[in-house]
């Protein structure tokens, strides 16, 4: 799928999990970056083409190791989580499309390194993450779900970047703004329900 829609994918469903409007900003940043994660492994994603700066040059893999660096430095990575995600960008980086980082090796990585530093971030990044996972499954191209094992799985519903995936992100936006509405105004979302009489 398109990051735009992995994006607003992880946010709709951060918002209609997350409800506490003062829990809420931090969660939809985390499910956002979240959301991208998966595609690091892709140079032209969204992603990458945010952190690599200059296209076709990696120059993002040294920078979050960099990050990497100072999360542990200031406490908020734990030397073992640093060290989890210094590999987990190794292997993002230089492994194919849609293997390590879309797979169940990845996501149990990803979700320990945070599991392992600041457990608030946890239940938003296994969304965002996990909902990415998911999304890829039911295009064409599939997922390495089982990685080393090279079999892609997936369910084969439609092309990345086809009216269908844009037509889901256009709905996931919707449904983002309409939980956005309905958890910080506190009121309900007006819809109508049309019944026979």
């Amino acid at each position: 799928m398109l990051g735009r829609t992995h994006l607003a994918i992880g946010l709709a469903t951060t918002a209609t999990i997350i409800t506490n409007p003062h829990a809420l900003p931090q969660a939809l940043i985390t499910a956002g970056i979240s959301s991208l994660m998966p595609d690091i492994d892709e140079e032209h994603s969204l992603i990458r083409r945010k952190i690599d700066i200059i296209p076709g040059l990696p120059l993002g893999f040294p920078l979050l190791l960099i990050a990497d660096y100072f999360l542990w430095h200031y406490k908020y990575f734990s030397l073992l989580a640093a060290i989890l995600f210094a590999v987990y960008i190794g292997f993002a980086y230089f492994t194919k499309h849609r293997g390590f980082t879309h797979s169940l090796a990845g996501f149990a990585t990803f979700i320990l390194i945070l599991a392992l530093s600041d457990k608030i971030l946890l239940m938003p990044a296994m969304i965002g993450y996990g909902m990415h996972l998911i999304a890829d499954l039911m295009t064409n191209a599939g997922i390495e779900l089982l990685y080393p094992y090279e079999r892609r799985f997936g369910f084969h519903l439609f092309n990345t970047g086809s009216i269908i995936d844009q037509s889901i992100g256009l709905i996931a936006t919707f449904i983002f703004f309409a939980m956005l509405y309905h958890n910080f105004t506190g009121m309900r979302i007006p819809f109508r329900t049309f019944t026979r009489l």
